[in-house]
């Protein structure tokens, strides 16, 4: 019968010094008053032989880095108030969202740690420089979530696609995964819709395209910076729109970087408005038996 590894996880940033370093390494019995009589082994003693995920790691009190390295490089540790040494056998995984780069710089990172933890180093962008992966993770959360809360939605509209790739996210991961959850969780429909999405759209919006367009003279003439001489009789915006970010393109031979640059948006802005040629006016479909299957 195959066995399963432990996977053990510990948030850096919600302890203080003395309560991470309990968690960590456990205690001896009688090491402080209102612990356990007979003491408490600590993190790394239950993801032994497994996995020990230390999250914000950049939090961990600075006088504690020092018997964090020392576990990584001996493989033992001493328990608070213990005067045995315990073996450890663990993989350690890290993550953070600070720049522990610039924390060793200030002295509040230790280097030698830094750089012991550097041997597999992986950077995820945030996820408005990942806006290929929003369509996928919606559907996968709004499946996930309409099969836990017993709902019916089943597909995305194109209207809500549009706004969930046009939104920041500044929350990131967490933020879009507890978008989904409590729009399945208030509301009950087939489609996802605008109207159940919680988004604060005051400020986190990326600014239209248009809006961030250098000013164009349709009429190859010299124009006034605060002035945009339309022609007589009329355009249509939104091929006109279409036909400078294609331009654009072709100016930067297929560079997408560099033509975001050359006409002054984000580069997610820039995909946005290349996406919107591209989506259909069908709403996005989830198979009913792939839901059924979570």
């Amino acid at each position: 019968m195959a066995t399963h590894e432990p996977f053990i996880d510990l948030n850096c940033a919600a302890l203080t010094a003395s309560l991470f370093e309990s968690e960590l390494f456990g205690y001896e019995p009688g090491s402080f008053t209102g612990g356990l009589a007979k003491g408490q082994k600590g993190k790394l003693d239950v993801a032994k032989g497994g996995t020990l995920l230390l999250d914000e790691v950049g939090e961990i009190p600075l006088e504690l880095e020092g018997k964090l390295l020392r576990v990584i490089q001996e493989k033992e540790f001493y328990r608070v108030s213990g005067l045995k040494k315990v073996k450890t056998d663990v993989r350690i995984i890290c993550a953070t969202n600070a720049d522990l780069e610039q924390r060793v710089e200030q002295g509040t990172f230790r280097r030698d740690l830094f750089f012991r933890l550097k041997v597999g180093h992986i950077v995820i962008p945030p996820l408005r420089e990942r806006v290929d992966d929003i369509l996928p993770l919606a559907i996968m959360f709004l499946r996930q979530f309409a099969e836990q809360k017993g709902k019916n939605f089943r597909r995305i509209s194109t209207s809500a696609v549009d706004l969930l790739l046009a939104y920041e996210w500044p929350g990131n991961v967490r933020e879009f995964r507890k978008t989904m959850e409590l729009s399945v969780l208030m509301y009950d429909d087939v489609e996802l819709k605008p109207i159940h999405l919680n988004l604060n759209m005051q400020h986190k919006l990326a600014p239209d395209p248009i809006s961030a367009l250098s000013v164009v003279s349709l009429n190859s003439q010299s124009l006034d910076s605060n002035r945009f001489i339309l022609p007589e009789k009329g355009i249509d915006l939104e091929d006109f729109i279409d036909k400078i970010v294609h331009q654009s393109l072709e100016i930067c031979r297929g560079n997408k970087t560099e033509a975001a640059k050359h006409l002054g948006i984000s580069r997610r802005s820039f995909y946005c408005r290349l996406e919107r040629n591209k989506v259909t006016k069908k709403p996005i479909q989830l198979p009913i038996e792939s839901i059924k299957s979570v």
